[in-house]
């Protein structure tokens, strides 16, 4: 059995789509800690990926949880961009 915490894929996603348009470095190491920065301010959300009811329940979990990925991964990117670690 395989547990994963499904909200480091929306905040993947999430800052790949935001820094699109940003003017920052874009290196594998500043989005690592945009990722991170942004995982550490949203609640973990661990499910088992052999559950066949997890794709039910994602939808209304993506929309209750929209707008806390939205601000945090901005302010990760804005954090980041202000002070890269390399």
């Amino acid at each position: 059995m395989s547990i994963v915490n499904i909200m480091e894929g929306f905040v993947q996603d999430k800052i790949e789509e935001m820094i699109a348009n940003e003017s920052c470095c874009k290196c594998e190491r500043c989005i690592d800690d945009m990722k991170a920065i942004a995982l550490n301010r949203l609640p973990a959300k661990y499910v088992s990926s052999h559950n066949g009811e997890l794709f039910s329940k994602l939808d209304s979990m993506i929309r209750q949880n929209a707008v806390d990925i939205n601000i945090a991964v901005a302010e990760a990117i804005y954090m980041v961009a202000k002070r890269p670690s390399h």
